[in-house]
């Protein structure tokens, strides 16, 4: 009996722990096949998303901010993760200029990022959108977040307000780490992107009237924690810039050198495409502790001096210094008529330097008044002094082919006036009843355009004579 006891107790042990061992594999098995079909129905819903109310800022460049002790040699559970978010999508088109139009050249650019970045080890990359869908940017942000970003990197292309800015910049968030990294990512960016030629506009914060970051997605980022940059690759509505992106490919190439800033940011390697960025040294940026403001003055001062007028060609050489202590100097545009007209901008040809010179052509018969703004990070200006110079009443080689052109049609005209005084066209009257020669009509002719031509030499002589007098009686006037 106590035997039959202890086989049914052992029986009902084994049934026990058998029962226990199939629950606990059950809820495993679920658990895995939920999270599973988690992931799957998040990037799904991300490509079926349409337009929703959401908050829709103006967006613009930055580059993306990342772990810096991220690098290619992670584990599975520590694989870096990559958003790309290409701007705008649907009825959101971005900036258009001639055939171009934002939303298909961010794609093109974002499809070659990923690509790229795919074939670094330890890499996971996402897209926001991988066809024209429109998405706010807090959808693009929530998606990072449900992806578990690493950072999210916003691109996209410029446009200025008078078609006069050109060249590349990044935005980042004026916050903390957020800053810190973003900025020491668009460092990499912008050092890549000059690289191929593009002149830098900076790496810059803004911020709106409540003391947040400016563009919604760099704020919404942040909000969830996410570093994130937003390239501005370069400016549609410029010829200096145009170069650039005037073909897909060069939109691929974009998207090849924004994964290699990442690349090198992480310390990625790759067997397949034979680089190790593993040792790449990044800058050091600190965590600010307060928020970082842009710059929203003028340049500290900006200044002239005249080095070198040639009255003869109209070359004058002039000399600039200016200095922004916050964000540096940019731009320049000089004036020779007092600012009534300014030349295109120009670049700042040392960055690193105050003063520099450059040479100017003033356009002849003309009092030159001298005058130069001088541009910040930040497009404010500051306007010189002016200086006023002596009247330049060179001839252009225009004016001096007119006038040679004159001097041979009054050569010419006394050569015809001389050979009529010596009989050579001179034929006898004839006689009463006599038939008239046959060449006193063209004889008349002769005479008669001769004297044109002589009165338009005339003519145009006394005008360049009376042009004369007058320009001297001005600078006569003004030496007074």
């Amino acid at each position: 009996m106590v035997d039959f006891s202890r086989t049914v107790m052992r029986l009902l042990l084994s049934g026990v722990l058998a029962g226990i061992l199939f629950v606990c594999a059950g809820v495993s098995a679920l658990d895995g096949s939920t999270g599973s079909m988690t992931v799957s129905a998040a990037e799904k819903g991300m490509t079926e998303m349409t337009e929703t109310d959401g908050d829709f800022d103006p967006e613009t460049e930055t580059t993306g901010e990342t772990d810096t002790d991220a690098g290619g040699g992670e584990s599975a559970d520590d694989t870096l993760c990559i958003v790309i978010d290409p701007g705008h999508g649907g009825e959101n088109l971005g900036g258009e200029y001639e055939d171009y139009t934002e939303k298909e050249m961010t794609i093109v650019v974002a499809r070659a990022m990923k690509e790229e970045l795919e074939q670094y080890e330890g890499v996971t990359v996402y897209l926001t959108r991988d066809g024209d869908q429109e998405l706010s940017l807090d959808e693009r942000c929530e998606f990072a977040e449900h992806v578990g970003a690493d950072f999210l990197f916003c691109l996209h292309f410029n446009m200025s307000e008078h078609h006069t800015l050109f060249g590349s910049e990044c935005w980042v968030s004026a916050f903390g780490e957020n800053y810190s990294k973003g900025y020491g990512f668009a460092s990499v960016e912008m050092e890549l992107l000059q690289e191929l030629g593009l002149y830098s506009r900076g790496i810059k914060t803004r911020l709106n009237d409540r003391g947040t970051d400016y563009y919604g997605i760099i704020r919404h980022a942040t909000e969830r924690d996410i570093p994130c940059v937003l390239i501005e690759h370069c400016h549609l509505d410029q010829e200096n810039d145009k170069p650039y992106y005037d073909h897909d490919e060069k939109l691929k190439a974009f998207g090849r050198l924004n994964a290699t800033a990442a690349a090198k940011y992480f310390n990625l390697r790759s067997d397949v495409l034979g680089v190790d960025y593993s040792d790449y040294q990044n800058v050091a940026v600190d965590v600010p502790e307060d928020v970082v403001e842009p710059d929203r003055t003028e340049p500290d001062f900006c200044s002239i001096e005249v080095l070198e007028q040639n009255a003869d060609t109209g070359e004058v050489t002039v000399q600039v210094s200016a200095a922004d202590r916050d964000s540096g100097m940019l731009y320049y545009a000089y004036s020779y008529n007092n600012g009534e007209r300014f030349s295109e901008l120009l670049r700042w040809p040392d960055r690193s330097a105050d003063t520099f010179c450059f040479t100017m052509q003033v356009p002849p018969h003309l009092v030159p008044r001298i005058v130069v703004n001088g541009y910040n990070g930040y497009d404010l200006f500051t306007t010189s002094n002016v200086v006023s110079l002596p009247a330049m009443d060179y001839q252009t080689p225009e004016e001096i082919a007119a006038e040679r052109a004159a001097n041979k049609i009054v050569e010419s005209i006394s050569e015809s006036v001389k050979r009529i005084d010596d009989g050579n066209l001179v034929e006898a009257i004839p006689a009463d009843g006599e038939k008239e020669p046959a060449g006193r009509d063209g004889l008349l002719i002769a005479v008669c355009g001769a004297c044109a031509l002589l009165v338009l030499g005339m003519a145009l002589s006394m005008g360049m004579i009376l042009r004369g007098r007058r320009r001297r009686k001005r600078r006569r006037r003004r030496k007074r």
